[in-house]
């Protein structure tokens, strides 16, 4: 058996990525900018969109029922961890779709490691380690509030983990288009997942009539002639699409649905109209699509299925603690036998050990 190919004879196809869209917007340029925080008063942020207190900070890590979980690819070479800090490396990711759960995650996500299982509930090769939550891309499952009844982050939008409490994460979107703006808001742990869902497309009355920024910036306003609660910055040569079926004081009731969800009003003079009946279609991203990993083997190794969970452990020896399991009714692949001991791959191929490691079970539990 050939061992020079990633260490196990592993050979991970590359993936095959879409790029993402804005629904009900232009064309978005990808050139970027120095990051500019939207800013948000204390005023305007209620519920779901409150400031991280105190309380957040004395948080060691997000409580017990916090967990996000789905099946996604983990970028090749991120590494999982035996320890919270230091530790040795337990496994490599290959950039395949695996099966996670994340919990345990740091109140400072950019400071610490989260707790990663690589199961989501559907028997697998379990491995549990640790890893730095900015290495595990999140996606909203819902709508979350930034500034309340106005504007939303969308579903099923990736977004980045910046803080979390005992039951709720605090994260940040990247506004596509934009001057490098972002918007945070925080939500209950089930409004996100590791896996993304489908966009949802806004449904726009056949009354309604279409809107272009006329320069790079807009204020939006909570009601005519109100308070401006969102400024929207976006790269020169670009423009965000709403529509409205309502206008009142020179002002136009604004609504459109990307990234971000708006409905607020803006200033008439601000807007271009589209003719009336002309709207651009909106656009639902398409998803991501990843190949799965492939073994490079002389001969290619039985794959095997597990009847009983069966401990795993880095190195073939039975002080060592383990590292996982082989869940029941997993299916993996068996490869060397040494001294006693069986090594292993997941039959998914989304992660190896390192070099120096392994998956080892005990031969005499091997499954036939």
């Amino acid at each position: 058996m050939r061992s020079d190919v990633l260490g196990l004879g592993l050979l991970a196809l590359g993936a095959v990525l879409c790029g993402a869209g804005l629904p009900g917007a232009a064309a978005v340029s990808e050139a970027r900018a120095e990051p500019a925080q939207v800013t948000v008063s204390a005023a305007q942020a209620t519920g779901a969109t409150a400031q991280v207190t105190g309380a957040t900070a004395q948080a060691a890590v997000s409580g017990p029922t916090c967990k996000l979980k789905g099946t996604a690819p983990v970028n090749k070479g991120v590494r999982l961890h035996d320890a919270p800090s230091g530790g040795r490396t337990i496994a490599n990711f290959t950039g395949a779709l695996v099966p996670m759960t994340l919990s345990a995650i740091p109140a400072d996500p950019a400071s610490g490691r989260a707790r990663l299982s690589t199961s989501d509930g559907s028997p697998t090769l379990r491995i549990d380690g640790y890893i730095a939550p900015t290495d595990i891309a999140v996606f909203t499952t819902r709508d979350i509030p930034v500034i309340s009844g106005h504007i939303w982050i969308s579903s099923a939008q990736k977004v980045k983990i910046v803080a979390a409490t005992g039951d709720s994460l605090r994260a940040e979107l990247s506004i596509s288009g934009s001057e490098g703006q972002t918007a945070r808001a925080s939500a209950p742990c089930d409004a996100f997942a590791l896996q993304r869902g489908a966009p949802m497309k806004m449904e726009v009355p056949g009354s309604a009539r279409g809107y272009l920024m006329k320069t790079s910036t807009i204020e939006l306003f909570d009601r005519p002639n109100g308070d401006v609660i969102f400024t929207l910055k976006m790269l020169e040569g670009t423009a965000q699409l709403f529509w409205s079926t309502e206008a009142k004081a020179g002002f136009v009731h604004l609504m459109s649905r990307g990234d971000l969800t708006v409905d607020a009003w803006g200033r008439l003079k601000d807007l271009e109209p589209l003719k009336k009946g002309e709207l651009m279609d909106q656009y639902i991203p398409p998803t991501t699509a990843v190949a799965g990993a492939q073994l490079a083997l002389d001969k290619a190794p039985p794959i095997v299925k597990a009847t009983r969970s069966i401990p795993i452990r880095a190195r073939r020896d039975e002080k060592e603690r383990p590292v996982g399991e082989i869940e029941a009714g997993a299916e993996i692949y068996l490869l060397e036998t040494v001294a006693g001991w069986t090594n292993v791959l997941p039959k998914a191929l989304g992660m190896t050990p390192p070099d120096e490691g392994g998956f080892w079970i005990p031969a005499a539990e091997t499954p036939k």
